[in-house]
């Protein structure tokens, strides 16, 4: 997935991380999550994968539309994520889910 796809995919990004190398790279290495990824509704009592996958890739950004996080901290989240996968893919993508979610 590019940048571009994902500010497409997900509005709520604000327009200050358009070009951020960050989330360019973001955009590339969780591609895949991020096309399952989906918000989940307001009174969600169970997640679904792809509730998880936005709910922990997305959400700090979701914070900064609305004004509650400044960019550098989406930025430090954006780059702890990258890292952490970096670090051990298979493991991260397993730490997004909760013990009882299915795929």
């Amino acid at each position: 997935m590019t940048s571009q796809q994902l500010i497409l995919r997900f509005p709520e990004i604000k327009d200050d991380l358009y070009d951020e190398p960050l989330l360019a790279q973001f955009a590339e290495t969780f591609g895949e999550l991020l096309l399952l990824a989906e918000n989940p509704g307001a009174c969600s009592a169970d997640y679904s994968p792809g509730n998880l996958y936005y709910l922990k890739l997305m959400g700090q950004i979701r914070l900064h539309m609305y004004g509650l996080v400044p960019k550098e901290k989406v930025l430090g989240h954006l780059q702890d994520l990258l890292d952490r996968h970096a670090a051990d893919p298979e493991g991260f993508v397993e730490s997004l889910l909760t013990a009882d979610s299915t795929l």
